[in-house]
């Protein structure tokens, strides 16, 4: 049994929290009893190595990479050893630390350790906030920040990782400073002079975040100090115009005028200031790439408390997570927009921050991007569960869930993730975006990652005109958007992995599923889905479905002869369903009697043949030598057309040597035209190898031609 009273610190120096069995309960104020020190610094980075993934298992080479720099001693493994056994005696409790074959499991019940507590904190005052309670934001918020006992992970060499959490816990830590300064401004409880040296500290170390400007500001004005007030705005004002070219913020704007007018009695009931929010500019420390404003223009920043503030910046019983540098959301994002940019989400209030919306200003839907799911699922359970599993679970500090759904032309890999796309919508409340990155589309090219980045910025509010033009910048700027939020991506028809990594979240409460016919080995941390061909049962059901012919069974030859490809199988549903005098029998016959089964498997903007094209046709047209390697194997092996094909054969095939052939025979397999069904065996599917005849045909064709012509007129 786990000691209650035992607690782990991460937020600070890492440390033990020890007490009575009875002192507190996860998701108290604090950290029950004394603080245990840990004096071994190899020590405390073995702790912090485990607690950044507890409950999973750490595996041993990352222990030693963590602790000895990525170069290890000879002594590293005894030395591991002994100071696991080490802290097994300081845990006091054998069933803490759990010894698996690859490593070590730390295991740390809900609320254990202050990063729990500090989270769940921060997501209950973006919700108090969100409701203008604001007593229950000062009190959520002196809670969280009571945990904070300096830099997370401080004093931990770099190996041990969690960059993007320590990033992540100090925008939240400046979030809450916010909020409380919002509540205690709309409390107006008797401290209003006790704010001013507070505001004015955070405004001079965090001389581009706006929120504590307007903090201040109000805080100087309703405690009669116009002057100093509107000579905060003044210096602000210049240094944004001079550094980044853009002009303070709606809040911004709405609290001068306020202090402008002379009255302290704007805010009332409605909120401290105005619509947008504080944590409208960044911190030195905030997310590189966003021209160093996190709040810029088109990021969602936290609302003020204005009437009309969007879900985004924190919905009751949705679990939250703190955000990079902003805690709006795809929800309505509270633009801060410039001079009333597009996207701006809260009240344009007259200094008094009004009740309803201003004229012309209209809040950013969120987003419900999934196409309609698909009509006719079948089969694929167990794939679904667990592509459900994993895009579901717990999430590692700051690590999305990835999923990767790969597989030939036609094999259903987009069916799949709208299935269980629409599955998950309700449980990612902020919204579910969609995009086709055409990499296999015919016709179209597929997308640049800066292009897929604009359309996403787009589609969660940010004006044209506020896009960063550097991709990098437009990725952070995605990220922020989307770190405090739950939201789930559908990224369709990836072509590599480079395309898709700028385009993945930070935040713990967003998922993405990718299909492609690459597996994307390359994409760090996400699991992998290959896909083949349905199972006959399968094959037959979603035959009957889509055609409504029940006679059909999994013995029939339709089931054969589409290869079990469920492109293929809806393409043979929907002329059975066009034409009801053509049997299932006499469209096998026709099927089987052709010399390529692909003239067939067309109807309307359906083809395999086009599906199947694209790959190939993109393979031959690359700069990459492989991939026009693998374009001319695909031609020789429909020339040759044998049951399989090993790279010894493949070599004298394409007229090269054998490292060379076995790459190309890897790009097929890459971009799913081959399966390795064992080391050095290459397979095609069925309808793959029809494809590679027509176009071995094609291209003995036009050789023919071609010594007609020299023979009849060739000058040399």
């Amino acid at each position: 049994m786990t000691r209650r009273g035992l607690r782990f610190g991460l937020l600070g120096v890492p440390v033990l929290f020890d007490g009575d069995p009875g002192d507190a309960r996860p998701g108290e104020d604090g950290c029950a009893g004394a603080v245990r020190s840990i004096g071994s610094p190899k020590m405390r980075t073995l702790l912090a190595a485990l607690l950044l993934d507890a409950g999973r298992v750490v595996s041993v080479e990352a222990l030693k990479d963590a602790m000895w720099g990525g170069a290890p001693p000879a002594s590293a493994q005894p030395s591991l050893h002994n100071h696991v056994a080490r802290l097994r005696r300081l845990l006091d409790d054998p069933e803490r630390l759990v010894t698996v074959p690859t490593g070590y499991v730390l295991r740390v019940g809900e609320g254990e350790l202050d990063v729990q507590v500090f989270d769940a904190r921060t997501a209950a005052a973006r919700a108090a906030h969100a409701r203008r309670d604001w007593e229950r934001v000062v009190h959520e918020c002196t809670a969280a920040l009571a945990l904070w006992r300096g830099t997370p992970l401080a004093g931990l060499p770099a190996e041990v990782g969690g960059y993007a959490l320590v990033r992540r816990l100090r925008e939240a830590r400046l979030l809450l400073l916010e909020w409380r300064y919002d509540a205690e401004l709309a409390l107006d409880g008797g401290r209003l002079a006790g704010l001013v040296p507070e505001l004015a500290a955070l405004a001079a170390e965090y001389p581009l975040r706006e929120g504590y400007h307007r903090q201040l500001m109000l805080a100087l004005h309703r405690t009669g100090r116009q002057a100093e007030a509107l000579v905060v705005h003044r210096d602000l004002r210049a240094r944004l115009v001079e550094e980044l070219g853009v002009e303070p913020g709606r809040a911004v704007r709405e609290a001068h005028v306020e202090v402008l007018r002379g009255s302290g009695e704007g805010a009332g009931d409605e909120g401290p200031g105005g619509s947008e929010g504080s944590g409208g500019s960044a911190c030195p420390e905030g997310l590189a790439g966003v021209g160093g404003h996190s709040g810029g223009p088109g990021v969602p920043v936290s609302s003020s408390g204005v009437a009309g503030v969007s879900e985004a910046a924190g919905v009751p019983g949705v679990p939250g997570v703190p955000g990079d540098g902003v805690s709006g959301g795809p929800g309505g994002p509270g633009d801060r927009g410039g001079a009333g940019g597009a996207g701006e989400g809260g009240v344009a209030g007259d200094g008094g921050g009004g009740s309803g919306p201003a004229a012309g200003v209209s809040a950013v839907p969120r987003p419900a991007q999934l196409p309609p799911p698909p009509a006719h699922f079948t089969g694929r359970t167990d794939v679904r569960d667990e592509l459900l599993r994993v895009l579901t679970r717990r999430p590692r500090p700051a690590v999305p869930a990835v999923a990767v759904i790969s597989g030939t032309a036609g094999v259903g890999k987009s069916a799949l993730a709208l299935h269980v796309a629409h599955m998950l919508a309700e449980r990612f409340s902020d919204g579910q975006l969609h995009i086709g990155l055409h990499g296999a589309t015919p016709g179209t090219a597929p997308l640049t990652p800066a292009q897929a980045l604009t359309a996403l910025l787009r589609d969660l509010g940010t004006a044209p005109r506020d896009i960063p033009e550097h991709p990098a910048s437009a990725a952070a700027l995605l990220r922020s958007l989307l770190a405090p939020t739950r939201t789930l991506l559908v990224l369709d028809d990836a072509v590599n992995a480079a395309q898709v990594r700028p385009l993945l979240p930070a935040g713990t409460g967003c998922a993405v599923i990718v299909t492609s016919r690459s597996p994307l080995a390359a994409l760090d941390g996400a699991a992998r889905f290959p896909l083949g061909p349905l199972s006959g049962e399968e094959s037959a059901a979603l035959l009957r479905a889509a055609s409504g012919r029940d006679r059909l069974d999994a013995g029939h030859p339709l089931v054969a002869l589409t290869g079990r490809l469920p492109l293929a199988l809806r393409i043979v549903a929907a002329r059975l369903a066009a034409r009801r005098a053509l049997t299932p029998d006499v469209l096998a016959g026709q099927l089987s009697a052709a010399d390529s089964r692909l003239s067939h498997l067309e109807y309307d903007d359906l083809s395999v043949r086009r599906s199947l094209a694209v790959a190939l046709d993109a393979l031959a047209a690359s700069d990459r030598e492989a991939d026009r390697d693998a374009a001319l194997a695909l031609c020789r092996i429909g020339a040759l057309d044998l049951p399989g094909y090993g790279v010894p054969l493949l070599a004298r095939l394409i007229g090269t040597d054998e490292p060379r052939a076995e790459a190309a025979l890897d790009r097929l397999v890459d971009v799913a035209l081959m399966e390795e069904t064992a080391y050095g065996r290459y397979v095609p599917h069925d309808l793959v190898r029809d494809f590679a005849r027509e176009r071995a045909a094609a291209a003995a064709a036009a050789d023919a031609d071609a010594d007609a012509d020299g023979t009849g007129g060739d000058p040399s």
